[in-house]
């Protein structure tokens, strides 16, 4: 388990670090994409208005006929669909999509190999993995979004430090899962005074490390700072597990500490609790209010992050649209329906999951209740008999080694 100590000036240069999420971008041919452009630089994540709407089809026209011309595969499902042209959101339902599964078969890309910035996989061992190559613009583009949306969601502190304990993987330069890349930039959205990961780099692989975390949170419910607890959830369940084991009393972490969890339980679902009682726990145990409890939703292919409002509801951003689909039909349904979850979101230009069928089971919900103007969804779970392996399941698979 590492540990790193900041002093001032580190904590002044990790404050001008942050602005690296909030600067300009450009999208890597603007004669092809002006309104991709255009789109992806709206920097309130739920604004909801017939512009915005108009301006999503627009850039959904654009990355169609980028992907068309670029992507074989894409081209021809998209002619075969008869080169649809939508004109209204409604409309972009009947866009072709592409099944998640297929982007861990092959190997999809509509960029040329000099044009790739940064490689993430989906997994680290053995079975079915994504492996994608992203160019700059639709990375920085993503990790733009989820800083806007972070930030709309009142989850930045710039004041001050927190302690991080990031339950996932310790830093390697080998490592190339899109989690652990991303639950590593989670702690760049407050100051760092101190982190510790769950999952040890043992040189050869990672290790689960449940003694080291339970002394983390003693050592950081005695400090000033607030704490930061992020990773999958199913390594929080079995910390707190241990810590009950253990006869550890409950702890009361400082105010503003915050937990922001991804990732699903996937091959542990046998030990899976309810997400209500998931967060009561955290609140018995860590004395963190539910509101500042928080799971994270996306995948390596659709790298657009979805994270709960304070009423636990993922919303849509402006940047995308979701469409549910009958599991027998694959036809669109309306809302409060369960069926196949279906992304669209013109952002992303290295690969065709610019219209994605994911695996996963939900259900979508008009705008209500909590105050943001855009849907929201709520995910059932792994449609299914037959595992496909994520970063969730590698890492969750490591809590055998106890």
């Amino acid at each position: 388990m590492t540990t790193a100590s900041t002093s001032d000036a580190e904590l002044a240069r990790q404050l001008d670090s942050l602005a690296k999420y909030f600067g300009p971008l450009q999208v890597p041919e603007p004669g092809e994409l002006p309104r991709v452009q255009e789109l992806c630089s709206v920097s309130d994540p739920f604004r909801a208005d017939a512009a915005a709407d108009e301006l999503f089809v627009a850039a959904m026209r654009e990355i169609n006929a980028w992907h068309a011309l670029r992507n074989p595969l894409f081209g021809a499902l998209w002619k075969e669909a008869g080169a649809p042209d939508p004109d209204s959101v409604e409309q972009v339902a009947e866009l072709p999509y592409i099944h998640v599964n297929l982007f861990k078969r092959h190997a999809l890309s509509s960029i040329e190999d000099d044009a790739v910035a940064l490689r993430l996989t989906s997994s680290g061992t053995g079975g079915e993995k994504t492996e994608i190559g992203f160019d700059a613009w639709s990375i920085g583009a993503a990790q733009r979004m989820d800083a806007w949306t972070v930030k709309a969601l009142g989850l930045i502190d710039v004041e001050r430090p927190a302690n991080y304990l990031v339950l996932g993987y310790e830093p390697d330069p080998r490592l190339t899962m899109g989690a652990a890349h991303g639950l590593n930039e989670l702690c760049d959205f407050a100051p760092v005074a101190s982190v510790r990961h769950a999952l040890r780099n043992t040189g050869v692989g990672h290790e689960f490390d449940p003694m080291g975390c339970v002394d983390a949170l003693l050592e950081f419910a005695a400090r000033e700072e607030p704490v930061r607890i992020v990773g999958f959830p199913a390594l929080l369940h079995s910390v707190l597990e241990r810590m009950g084991t253990m006869g550890v009393p409950p702890l009361r972490l400082p105010e503003g500490s915050l937990v922001l969890t991804g990732g699903g339980w996937k091959s542990h679902a046998d030990r899976a609790i309810g997400r209500v009682e998931f967060r009561e726990g955290i609140e018995r145990q860590l004395g963190i209010p539910g509101e500042r409890i928080r799971d994270c939703y996306g995948s390596v292919e659709h790298c657009l992050p979805y994270i709960e409002c304070a009423a636990h509801h993922f919303h849509v951003p402006v940047w995308a649209r979701c469409v549910v689909r009958d599991v027998r039909t694959l036809e669109p349904v309306g809302y409060d329906e369960v069926g196949y979850l279906q992304f669209v979101s013109p952002f992303i230009t290295a690969l065709p999951a610019h219209s994605i069928l994911m695996a996963d089971l939900g259900t979508l919900h008009p705008p209500g209740g909590c105050g943001i103007a855009t849907p929201w969804f709520e995910v059932h779970g792994r449609a299914g008999v037959r595992r496909n392996r994520t970063c969730a399941v590698a890492a969750a698979e490591l809590l055998e080694v106890r």
